[in-house]
């Protein structure tokens, strides 16, 4: 299916042939790990995939805890779809269709953004949040004009639906969601982008 969705692929069956291969092959866009078919957590297996090419996202295939190495887990049970749209995540970036705040890109085609702690899927909600802030350029904007906005309701006294996504915005943008560089809250009032 991958080779159908224009991807040229190389298998390798042990991590020694997977390490081979990256070193004979020009492997470009990202590596799949299946630690469930190598019986492994895959943690040295990653951490030596990223020695080799640190510029090279790694997705592993497990049940376990994500390896501190891995940029995605992906669990068993995704639809192979799902795991295509995984992988399209990492596939390289085309600035010129990006949408920019200080060192945040979001691409709003393929749903991600950039930071330089790398990238992030985010939901349809997600994307529209962010990029009404950053159109915004700074200017703090109430809770109920994002609400209104993006969710196209006027009923504005439930705010748990817009919490939970600026948590996860905050997660996907900031080095330290705890203490954000751009992403801020002004209590009671609303949310504004800053930290250029």
């Amino acid at each position: 299916r991958l080779v159908a969705e224009g991807y040229s692929v190389c298998l390798a069956g042990t991590a020694n042939a997977g390490l081979k291969a990256l070193k004979q092959h020009r492997i470009t866009h990202a590596v799949v790990l299946n630690a469930i078919s190598m019986r492994t957590k895959g943690d040295r297996t990653c951490a030596s995939l990223k020695r080799a090419a640190p510029h090279l996202p790694v997705l592993i295939y497990s049940d376990q805890e994500k390896p501190a190495k891995a940029d995605m887990l992906v669990r068993p049970g995704l639809s192979i779809r799902k795991l295509l749209n995984s992988i399209e995540i990492f596939s390289p970036l085309d600035r010129n269709g990006c949408l920019s705040y200080g060192d945040i890109c979001l691409d709003e085609e393929k749903q991600r953004v950039f930071t330089s702690k790398g990238v992030t899927h985010l939901s349809t909600k997600g994307v529209q949040v962010l990029k009404y802030l950053i159109k915004k350029k700074g200017r703090l904007v109430s809770k109920e004009e994002i609400f209104t906005k993006i969710w196209k309701t006027s009923y504005v006294e439930d705010m748990n639906t817009l919490y939970t996504h600026m948590a996860y915005l905050r997660r996907a943008i900031e080095q330290d969601p705890s203490n954000p560089r751009y992403l801020h809250t002004v209590r009671g009032k609303g949310y504004f982008l800053n930290g250029k």
